[in-house]
């Protein structure tokens, strides 16, 4: 999901109370339990199911609290970490817009209308008529879909909706006919889309984790009728036609998604639809009354109508997040020492490079969740580091993307968000100083810190 939480970093003096205290080196790849803030050493073999007492070192005074944080140093803000994978797994949602109509139709003749002479009339252009149909309707539904990020910045994925179609459209005139024919035609056509549906591929760009930009296209079905009659004042001769039934065509269109937090997003969407073309006979409906019982095939017209639409919509969707693994068993805790209690550390380690929690810091948020439910409400501070590989401000952006995705972690596990306060302190204050450039595995790091 998409990092949302807002909060102030936290400055070097607090960040440095809680994450100066280890002194033993950590295997590449180890993620920890809570560390005491007592200086008791870290442990070297792997991650602690449980946080141990936070007492201060037997015989020794208690540890003193940490200094309160100072102001604010930067805005709130969303963090624009670029990380396709924020917009990873299932969403469901709803949609609405408007359908504009881009169809067209023609009616000519077929069949015969004058014994031992067929194309007489077939080949009159007075005979054949074709327009255009303009106008626009309500089109609402909803959708499911599933996103999957492949590289950095991109996603590939698909989406299938189910919607009503408003768009029912109805052309009725009359035109005088031309030599050597007399009198007039009237005709009247028309056609609606019951429903409309699409099954479509995705292809995304996320610039900035909180926006994706995408193209669609895919497999587009309806349920299409139409009717079509025509008459003529001077023989008096009438026709009728008609077709219903399930249509198949294409789609394609694309359009621009915003989170608003992890779960919720709104997204614009064109898409350009077109159900191909139908064709049918119109036949004539009193063979008797102008006297054409001897004529064979029958007098008739032909009706072919096409089936496009532009539609433009506002989609809301909501976004399924991955279940935390079930944590391990408890083990037995230490009786914690009697107040004032020194803050408890709680760190999550990454791989190199990457944002994403892995199984074993995953136990390390469940920990720390768990004790944030067992006391009185606290505010958590979350803070992420990085190792010094890597330009100064791209180092500071994935911090932040670190320690919100742990925020989201927690909010997940029960923690309110109101009650963290995240911030990324990029490359500063690492647990092992090193030199520009060297990838440090217990440098790369986000600390829960409660008091």
């Amino acid at each position: 999901m998409r990092p949302w939480f807002k909060g102030a970093v936290v400055t070097s003096a607090l960040a440095a109370a809680a994450t100066a205290q280890a002194q033993q080196p950590i295997p590449p790849g180890d993620i920890l339990s809570p560390v005491p803030a007592s200086g008791n050493p870290l442990p070297a073999d792997g991650p602690v199911a449980s946080p141990p007492s936070m007492s201060p070192t037997p015989g020794g005074p208690a540890a003193p609290p940490p200094p309160p944080p100072p102001p604010p140093l930067i805005s709130p803000s969303l963090t624009p970490s670029g990380a396709a994978d924020t917009w990873g797994g299932f969403y469901v949602g709803g949609n609405a817009g408007f359908g504009f109509d881009d169809s067209d139709y023609s009616i000519s003749p077929a069949g015969c209308f004058v014994t031992g002479s067929c194309a007489l009339v077939k080949n009159n252009p007075g005979r054949t008529f074709s327009g255009a149909f303009t106008g626009s309707d309500f089109v609402g539904g909803g959708q499911v879909g599933y996103n999957y990020p492949v590289v950095h910045m991109f996603i590939l994925g698909a989406e299938a909706d189910f919607q009503y179609d408003g768009l029912s459209k109805s052309f009725s005139t009359s035109s005088a006919l031309s030599a050597p024919l007399t009198g007039s035609n009237t005709r009247s056509i028309s056609q609606s889309l019951d429903f409309l549906g699409t099954v479509r591929g995705r292809v995304g760009w996320v610039p900035a984790s909180e926006w994706l930009i995408f193209a669609t296209g895919g497999l587009a079905y309806g349920d299409v009728k139409s009717t079509t009659t025509t008459s003529f004042s001077a023989v008096g001769d009438a026709y009728a036609g008609s077709v219903s039934g399930l249509k198949t065509g294409w789609t394609a269109g694309g359009g621009v998604e915003w989170a608003v937090d992890p779960f919720w997003s709104i997204k614009a969407e064109y898409l350009f639809v077109d159900l191909g073309g139908e064709t049918y006979t119109d036949a004539i409906t009193d063979a008797t009354a102008v006297g054409a019982v001897g004529l064979n095939p029958q007098p008739a017209y032909r009706t072919h109508i096409t089936n496009q639409q532009h539609i433009f919509r506002i989609a809301v969707n909501y976004h399924f997040g991955a279940p935390p693994p079930v944590p391990p068993a408890p083990l037995a805790v230490a009786a914690p020492a009697p107040p004032p209690a020194a803050p408890k550390v709680f760190i999550i380690f990454f791989d190199w490079d990457r944002d994403a929690i892995t199984p074993e810091g995953q136990r390390v948020i469940q920990q720390a969740a768990d004790a944030y439910r067992a006391g009185a409400p606290v505010q958590l501070q979350i803070t992420g580091y990085t190792d010094r590989s890597g330009s100064a401000g791209y180092n500071q952006r994935l911090s932040e993307r670190r320690a919100n995705n742990v925020a989201k972690a927690l909010a997940a596990l029960g923690v309110p968000p109101a009650e963290m306060v995240v911030s990324g302190r990029g490359e500063n204050d690492n647990r092992v100083p090193t030199a520009p450039g060297v990838r440090e595995p217990q440098n790369r790091r986000v600390e829960i810190v409660s008091p």
